[in-house]
């Protein structure tokens, strides 16, 4: 016996295939041969197979529903819906909502607002008011000269600050960083404010003053001047057109002398001595004596002095200072991100390679992070009353190094 879809030989009156399963019961009562299950007709002879060959129903075929059970019929009608207004449920529901905005309100204007995003996140950024992040005082000589080694784009007394705008327009602002007057001074730097005088170079780099009072300017000297400080009634500078000379301008006499022949940046002041970044060392100018001396014979980038030392950047972007009697020198911090720093009384702030801005305190010696860039394009720093004002792109912002509130001075 033939299996009819194998082919194979297998065992007479064999109900099923032993090799592929098939049902065998469609056998020809006619001629005997073996057929498919389901055929009506045979393979062999071509006669009728009968309904016998439908008596079996292969594995898996489907069987309708209906042959199996019959499911009672149901009757469905909607369920009736109460219109009725529960005025209980509305009344709660309304003061919950009362005092979830209240509440938010609350929180909103009192709790500390966040200072910056972290590395990791993309905040946006919720600046503190200005009565809670800046008090306005006069700057130091520390951070007068701190500020003048870059730039010096803001200055300060006890009640007005001058500064560029963001049009880098020369405006006058209060203690709430209100703009209350703004002058026809574009690009002002080394600003020096005695009195109600303001002393600055202009775009040019002349040297000029802005009588506060009057608004009246005026152009002193049509000189190419950088890292203009004044001291005891004399403005002194680096005239770029003289090999970088260091100058003294009499504001009494209105008349330059130059006072040493070799590249001089910038300066500061303690008593008859002027602390000079020079090319390759930082050197002493005795103002009485004329005479020079070097105090750190290596490459800097600016110097700050401070209770008898001089802070500075190292070419190996460190921080370091240098004992102005002694001579001797260490350095206090590594891996800045930026070849420049400003100092206050109180500590060194400076980038750090993470786009942060660092507060390094004079007595605990720790570096704590006081404000994140959001930009990463940094723009200048300066320092007024030990609080800091940062250029994060075009945006100068006030940050208070004690508690690192900050507050965007310019919005748009």
């Amino acid at each position: 016996m033939i299996c009819p879809t194998c082919h194979k030989e297998i065992p007479e009156g064999s109900h099923f295939c032993p090799y592929c399963g098939t049902p065998l019961d469609d056998q020809c009562p006619h001629c005997g041969h073996q057929n498919i299950p389901h055929a009506k007709f045979c393979s062999y002879c071509g006669k009728p197979l009968g309904p016998a060959s439908t008596s079996r129903r292969p594995q898996g075929s489907f069987i309708p529903t209906s042959r199996i059970y019959q499911e009672e019929e149901k009757t469905y009608e909607p369920e009736k819906v109460s219109r009725k207004i529960n005025w209980k449920v509305v009344i709660i529901s309304v003061l919950v909502l009362i005092l979830a905005t209240t509440g938010a309100q609350y929180y909103l204007n009192h709790s500390d607002n966040i200072k910056w995003a972290d590395g990791n996140s993309s905040t946006s950024e919720i600046t503190e008011t200005m009565s809670s992040v800046f008090s306005l005082k006069k700057t130091t000589d520390t951070e007068q000269y701190s500020n003048l080694s870059n730039d010096g784009s803001v200055a300060a007394n006890d009640h007005y600050i001058f500064m560029s705008n963001r049009d880098n327009q020369l405006v006058k602002l209060d203690k709430d960083m209100n703009v209350v007057k703004t002058y026809d001074v574009k690009y002002a730097t080394y600003l020096n404010l005695v009195g109600e005088k303001l002393y600055y170079t202009d775009k040019d780099h002349h040297i000029c003053v802005l009588d506060t009072k009057t608004e009246k300017t005026e152009t002193l000297q049509d000189v190419s001047a950088f890292y203009m400080t004044y001291h005891d009634n004399k403005l002194y500078y680096q005239n770029d057109g003289d090999k970088e000379s260091l100058y003294a301008y009499d504001i009494s006499s209105k008349a330059s002398t130059k006072l040493l022949d070799q590249h001089i940046y910038n300066m500061s002041f303690d008593g008859d001595i002027i602390y000079l970044t020079g090319k390759s060392s930082i050197i002493s100018y005795n103002m009485t004596t004329q005479a020079t001396d070097t105090i750190y014979n290596e490459q800097v980038f600016g110097s700050v002095y401070k209770d008898g030392y001089l802070y500075f950047v190292t070419t190996k972007m460190g921080i370091g200072r240098v004992n102005v009697k002694t001579k001797a020198s260490q350095i206090i911090l590594n891996d800045i991100a930026y070849s420049m720093f400003t100092m206050s009384d109180k500590a060194i702030y400076y980038v750090g390679s993470d786009a942060k801005m660092y507060r390094l305190d004079f007595e605990n010696k720790e570096p704590t992070a006081i404000y994140q860039f959001q930009s990463h394009r940094f723009g200048g720093m300066q320092i007024v009353n030990d609080h800091l004002f940062v250029k994060d792109y075009q945006d100068w912002k006030v940050v208070n190094t004690s508690n690192t509130k900050y507050a965007v001075i310019f919005e748009n």
